[in-house]
């Protein structure tokens, strides 16, 4: 059985691995396949946030009663994180590969620094918290996960 927060980091790494693939692309001038690679990225990333935002912190607001300010804290960082795609994005289809690098590194920055908060304190929490309730929501996150992969 998954908790929380193993398929929480296994989702963190497999996006991860998908934008290595566009990194790689770009670094050799492959547009159309890092155009590829970015869109499976970018809606891993989006189903990702959704599933956290609709599944996950409703359920620990609801168990904890409240609790805004570190899960607002988290929300702003997940807006960030899009907006920081969406620069990605269009740096792509310009094919600048210099703007591309340049939002890279942003991007890397706040999603280690974001990544963190989450795996090392948000989601052990969560399991402890939510411990009785892992299956269920496990198996939530895992069928809107993975039910609009490709």
């Amino acid at each position: 059985m998954d908790t929380i927060c193993d398929y929480l980091v296994y989702d963190h790494q497999r996006c991860d691995a998908l934008f290595s693939q566009v990194e790689t692309s770009v670094a050799s001038r492959e547009w159309p396949r890092a155009e590829q690679s970015f869109r499976l990225f970018s809606s891993a990333v989006d189903r990702h946030i959704r599933t956290e935002e609709g599944i996950l912190f409703p359920t620990f607001e609801k168990a904890i009663r409240g609790s805004g300010m570190p899960l607002g804290m988290l929300r702003v960082e997940h807006q960030r994180i899009r907006a920081i795609v969406d620069r990605l994005h269009h740096a792509l289809c310009r094919s600048d590969p210099v703007d591309f690098m340049l939002h890279t590194e942003t991007l890397a920055l706040l999603m280690q620094q974001h990544n963190v908060k989450e795996e090392d304190m948000l989601y052990p929490l969560l399991d402890r918290i939510l411990g009785s309730r892992t299956v269920e929501i496990v198996c939530a996150m895992r069928e809107k996960l993975e039910s609009t992969i490709q």
